[in-house]
């Protein structure tokens, strides 16, 4: 019977955990003729009779070496696992030219499956090569290992590329700043950044650089990874000098002592660690002003952009607000762009325009929308209308002045009910005309009740109405009073109310530690504040704090995944940061203000 028993279970944990079988193979793209590198073969399975292609273009110096590893996890009461087999060979390149490794096969529970092809370029190169295990320069086979002093500019160097070198005053360009190795590069440090002097500064997201990838330059391969990216505005005309940026690099090289070394390290291999600092090269912009014929209500829009414009309401009363939403959208400076001058009617209340921001920074600039809503308030009747307005910008792809128009709109009014304002000429500007029913009175003619000086207080009308007004407001501030107490009382209401205020002294604690350079103290009050905040605005307790337990919390309160997403990574991203060896002041500065962006988004999503 208990054999019966694991026979079931045996069957049972196979349908569980049967899973869509992968084979795959990989290497890299580019490797240079002489050069090891690593050929694998993966498959998420159990497997059987490995067969690998023949490769004539290249020589297998060792393998396949196998490895295997395995994870079973519960999550929720359902059973999940994932194994992986891989086999690896160490090959070397023979031959120079393009060449295709046929898939290899392999059996799994009975059936044949193959990987897919892989096509290789070998080019001449130079006289180093990137070990296949550590990704090391070493010199050619026959030639001696060259110390720091032989590393030249060639082998590890930044530098900073811009898509133009020529444009108009408040045109955008991209700025990058890009790193190239033949080293194993260990770590980077102490970035100084360029200061950026005349332009305007929108500094573009890259992703981590957790890895270099491989790349074909001048005959050679490359390391390389992006390390910043800027879109920048100029704000002067002339020549503008983009300056260098500085960064210290440590990386591996061979130790080449002379000392008896075991035969351990002749098979192995000895490294040490070394560093430099590295300067890019410095970058000259040759800025042009705008042509002098610019419009008159040209107010420095420089791009590509597109007007319109609407009225939420065109028949409404005196007295009752209007919204006119004017939108400007397109490409360009668009984050710099100011309200649109608009001529309103002399009877129209206006009040400053609210700037609605739908702004993305790419490497096109700004992209998106920028909606300006003016509240404007009708205080006498009438049909009126607001004239058509203009926005001109330069557009840098046809290098001219455009103009787009939006409206006119009218607007009837009707007086409201109670309303006594007396209709004028429109000729007179709204200063000079307001509530003339009010304002000027005729002189009584009926009869007026007269009182005698130096009358009492007491028993007055105006005494009954202090007396009157002071009970109200007693009964008025006792409920206030009475509600203030049961809000307190309520620990979770209090910590959801609080929670920005409270997030906000941490975050104001955290940035005083950036300024001091207390880079864990940083660290550790951002992560509160952040941890802080998730638990007062949820109402979850410290002791049940955790990441899966925040996600689900604001999945119920249809918090965006993007939002949780983010501040969940810059959580991880300070606990990184507070044990890495060391960590760059922008990273500091980075992470404080992506800090402040989510917790502004949650604020407005958890109310």
């Amino acid at each position: 019977m208990k054999n019966w028993y694991f026979i079931v279970f045996l069957i049972f944990a196979k349908c569980v955990f049967a899973q869509d079988v992968k084979f795959t193979a990989s290497a890299p793209e580019v490797v240079e003729l002489g050069q090891q590198f690593r050929l694998i073969y993966t498959v998420n399975a159990q497997a059987s009779n490995f067969s690998a292609p023949a490769i004539d273009a290249f020589s297998i110096l060792a393998g396949p070496s196998t490895s295997q590893s395995s994870n079973v996890s519960i999550i929720n009461g359902k059973v999940t696992q994932t194994s992986e087999l891989r086999y690896t060979y160490i090959v070397q390149a023979n031959k120079e030219g393009g060449f295709a490794i046929p898939p290899a096969e392999l059996v799994v529970d009975g059936k044949t499956y193959k990987s897919n092809q892989i096509k290789i370029k070998v080019i001449k190169g130079g006289a180093r090569q990137i070990d296949p295990a550590t990704n090391a320069t070493h010199a050619s086979q026959g030639n001696n290992l060259r110390n720091q002093s032989q590393v030249s500019n060639k082998d590890l160097y930044i530098k900073i590329f811009v898509d133009k070198t020529k444009v108009h005053r408040e045109e955008h360009l991209v700025a990058t700043v890009k790193l190239f190795s033949r080293l194993n590069v260990t770590r980077l440090e102490n970035a100084k950044l360029p200061s950026f002097e005349g332009f305007i500064v929108e500094e573009l997201e890259v992703p981590p650089l957790n890895s270099l990838n491989r790349e074909q330059i001048n005959g050679q391969v490359y390391l390389t990874g992006v390390l910043k990216k800027y879109v920048l505005y100029p704000q002067k005309s002339g020549k503008i000098e983009i300056e260098p940026f500085q960064l210290d690099v440590y990386y591996q090289k061979p130790n080449n002592s002379r000392r008896s070394r075991s035969i351990f390290d002749d098979f192995f291999g000895s490294m040490e660690s070394e560093g430099r600092k590295v300067v890019s090269n410095s970058v000259n912009i040759n800025v042009s002003d705008l042509p002098g014929n610019k419009p008159y209500n040209f107010s420095g829009a420089v791009g590509k952009f597109k007007l319109s414009a609407s009225i939420d309401n065109s028949n409404v009363k005196t007295n009752e607000a209007i919204t006119l939403r004017v939108k400007v959208s397109g490409n360009g400076n668009l984050k710099y762009i100011n309200p649109i001058d608009i001529n309103f009617p002399a009877d129209f209340e206006i009040y400053d325009p609210r700037v609605i921001d739908n702004i993305k920074q790419t490497e096109g600039g700004s992209i998106g929308n920028k909606i300006f809503e003016y509240l404007i308030i009708p205080r006498h009747a009438g049909k009126f209308t607001i004239p058509a307005f203009k926005f001109s910008y330069f557009d840098t792809q046809t290098d001219q002045y455009k103009t787009q128009k939006a409206g006119p709109f009218s607007i009837n009014v009707v007086k409201s009910e109670g309303d006594t304002t007396v209709t004028v000429s429109t000729v007179f500007t709204k200063e000079d005309v307001k509530f003339l029913g009010q304002d000027i009175r005729f002189i009584k003619k009926n009869n007026i009740q007269l009182n005698k000086i130096n009358q009492f207080l007491f028993g007055s009308r105006i005494f009954y109405s202090i007396y009157l007004s002071s009970i109200l407001l007693f009964f008025i501030i006792f409920l206030l009073r009475r509600k203030k107490m049961k809000e307190n009382a309520d620990v979770l209401f209090v910590k959801n109310k609080k929670a920005n205020k409270f997030a906000r002294k941490r975050l104001n604690k955290a940035l005083g530690f950036m300024k001091l350079g207390q880079k864990e103290e940083f660290y550790e009050e951002l992560v509160k504040a952040l941890w802080g905040y998730i638990s007062d605005k949820l109402g979850i307790p410290v002791a049940d704090l955790s990441k899966d337990n925040a996600r689900s919390q604001m999945l119920e309160k249809k918090v965006d995944e993007e939002y949780i997403d983010q501040v969940l990574n810059i959580i991880d991203r300070c606990e990184y940061a507070r044990y890495a060896p060391a960590t760059e002041e922008t990273q500091m500065d980075t992470l404080y203000r992506d800090a402040i962006k989510v917790i502004s988004k949650l604020q407005q999503k958890l109310k």
